[in-house]
C-alpha cells in the first residue's frame, strides 16, 4: 500500500490476487480510474465520452448493448469479414510500394491509420467505406490527433495536470489541441460513416437496439479512438518481436494460422500495451494481507506479473510455443499461470473490442508473414517506456520486402 498524495493506492502484482479483483471484488458496475488529463478535459469543457468514462447504470446499460454483439453472438463472420477486406487492401499497398524493398520509418502512424479502417468497415459492414481525396485526408488527419492524445498523455504521466492547466503549459495546450481535434474530426468522420448506405455492420445493429444518437456517437466515436492505440501498438511490437527472431517467423509460416494466437498472446504478455489495470473498490475487501477501504484506488500491474518468473519460465524470452498445449517444447518450461497475462483485462470492464483486436492481429501477423520478409533497421535496441501505454522509447523501422519478388 502506497500513498499518493492524499490518497492510499495500492499496487498489486500477484497473479491471484490480479483475477480476484476481477472476478470477486470488481462489483457490478466496476469503476475505473482514467488519466487526470481526460478527466479535467471533461471537466472543463464539459465535453461527454463514451463507454470509457461511463459509470454505474449509464455503463451498464450501454455495455450490455456492445457486449451483445461483440463478445456474445457467437457468429463472427461480420467481424472477419470486414477485417479481412481492410487487411488486404492494407497489405495490396504494402506489395506494390515494397518490390525492392522499402524502410517504414514511422510504422506506428501506418498501423494506426489500419486500426482505424478497420473499426470503421466493422462499424459499416459489407458495404464500401466512403471513398474520395476529403474522406481520405479526414481520416490520415483523425489518425494523427489520436495518436498525438497518447503521446502528449504521456508527457503529461505524473506531472500535477491542474497546475499545467493553470499556467498553460505547453505540454498541457499540446493535449488540449490534440483531444480538440480528435474530437472535432471524429465527429466529421462519423457524420461521412453515418451517411453510407446499406449498412450491415455495428451501427445498424446498435440502431436496432433503439441507442439515441446522442450516446452512439458518444459510444462510436470513443470506440475508433481507443482502437487506434491498442491494437496499433500491439501490432508494432508483434512485428519488432518477430524481426528478431526470425525461427518464428519460420514457425508461422510451417504451421500457419494455428500458431499466430500464440504469437500474439506472447507479445501481449512481453509487451501488454496497457501495462496497468485499474480498479475502484467499491466496498471495503480483504486484499491478500490488507483490509482495503471502500473507494481505494487498486492498480494492477499485468507488466510486472507478465514477466514474473515464478509464473512463466524463461520470462523475458519470447517464446510462443509456451502457449501451445500440445508442443512438446512447453514441457521443458516448468511455469506456466495465464492469468498471470491479461492484456484484455477479466470481468465485466473487460476489454468491449477483445474479438476485433485479436481478429485483426492475426490477419494482419499472417498476411504480411507470408508476403514479406522483413527486418528491423534500429541500430540500437528498443525499449518500452511504461506509463499510461506502453510504447517504444524511439521510432521502430522496419524494412519490407516482397517474398520471391
Amino acid at each position: 500500500m502506497e500513498n499518493f498524495g492524499t490518497t492510499d493506492l495500492l499496487f498489486v502484482s500477484d497473479a491471484e490476487l490480479i483475477r480476484k479483483l476481477f472476478i470477486n471484488l470488481e462489483g457490478k458496475y466496476p469503476s475505473h480510474i482514467l488519466p487526470d488529463p481526460w478527466l479535467l478535459y471533461e471537466k472543463l469543457y464539459g465535453q461527454k465520452r463514451g463507454l470509457l468514462f461511463m459509470d454505474g447504470e449509464e455503463w451498464w446499460q450501454n455495455r450490455r448493448i456492445m457486449n451483445k454483439h461483440l463478445l456474445k453472438d457467437n457468429d463472427n463472420t461480420w467481424i472477419n469479414d470486414s477485417v479481412t477486406k481492410t487487411i488486404t487492401s492494407f497489405t495490396k499497398h504494402w506489395k506494390e510500394q515494397s518490390k525492392h524493398g522499402i524502410v517504414i520509418n514511422d510504422i506506428a502512424s501506418e498501423l494506426y491509420n489500419l486500426s482505424t479502417k478497420v473499426i470503421i468497415q466493422v462499424l459499416i459492414g459489407n458495404t464500401d467505406p466512403p471513398q474520395g481525396k476529403h474522406y481520405d485526408e479526414l481520416l490520415n488527419m483523425f489518425t494523427e490527433s489520436v495518436k498525438k492524445i497518447f503521446e502528449t498523455t504521456t508527457k503529461l504521466y505524473g506531472i500535477p495536470v491542474n497546475w499545467c492547466h493553470r499556467f498553460n503549459l505547453k505540454v498541457w495546450q499540446d493535449f488540449k489541441e490534440c483531444v480538440d481535434l480528435s474530437l472535432l474530426l471524429g465527429n466529421k468522420l462519423l457524420k461521412e460513416i453515418l451517411a453510407v448506405k446499406n449498412s450491415s455492420g455495428l451501427i445498424k445493429k446498435i440502431g436496432d437496439e433503439q441507442m439515441d444518437e446522442i450516446t452512439m456517437s458518444r459510444i462510436l466515436i470513443d470506440f475508433i479512438i481507443a482502437a487506434g492505440d491498442t491494437t496499433a501498438y500491439t501490432s508494432l511490437w508483434i512485428f519488432y518481436l518477430l524481426s528478431q527472431n526470425s525461427n518464428e517467423i519460420t514457425e508461422i509460416r510451417s504451421k500457419k494460422q494455428t500458431y499466430i494466437p500464440f504469437v500474439v498472446k506472447e507479445a501481449m504478455r512481453l509487451y501488454p500495451v496497457a501495462p496497468f489495470l485499474t480498479r475502484i473498490l467499491p466496498q471495503d475487501s480483504v486484499i491478500g494481507e490488507y483490509l482495503v477501504k471502500k473507494g481505494t484506488p487498486i492498480i494492477a500491474s499485468i507488466y510486472t506479473s507478465g514477466r514474473n518468473e515464478q509464473y512463466f519460465s524463461k520470462p523475458e524470452e519470447f517464446l510462443p510455443y509456451r502457449w501451445d498445449r500440445s508442443d512438446e517444447r512447453k514441457g521443458k518450461l516448468q511455469n506456466h499461470i495465464p492469468f498471470a497475462s491479461l492484456p484484455f483485462a477479466l470481468g465485466a470492464r473487460s476489454c468491449v473490442g477483445k474479438k476485433i483486436a485479436m481478429a485483426q492481429l492475426a490477419e494482419l501477423i499472417w498476411q504480411v508473414v507470408d508476403n514479406f520478409d522483413f527486418r528491423c533497421m534500429n541500430g540500437s535496441s528498443i525499449k518500452p517506456i511504461t506509463s499510461q501505454a506502453l510504447i517504444p522509447n524511439k521510432n521502430i523501422e522496419l524494412r519490407f520486402k516482397l517474398r520471391n519478388a
